[in-house]
């Protein structure tokens, strides 16, 4: 006996589903992260300059989350 899983037409369409990865243009991911970090660093500059603007624990979390991610990307290609 088989184990088989019906697929419906359109799911069997879905690139995401053949266990096929479509090919990623590294120069637009590159951008794309870019101007995410740009955006990034202008937001927080503007919370930061708010008086107003007190953090919580989330935001503290977040802001620490980043930091560890880039710092291992520090360690690991070193840069």
């Amino acid at each position: 006996m088989t184990n088989r899983c019906r697929v419906s037409e359109e799911d069997a369409r879905d690139p995401h589903l053949d266990g096929i990865e479509p090919d990623i243009d590294v120069g637009e991911v590159r951008d794309r992260f870019g101007a995410m970090m740009l955006e990034v660093t202008l937001m927080t500059e503007k919370l930061f300059r708010d008086s107003k603007f007190e953090p919580d624990e989330d935001d503290l979390y977040a802001l620490e989350h980043l930091h560890s991610e880039l710092k291992y990307y520090e360690r690991v290609k070193k840069l």
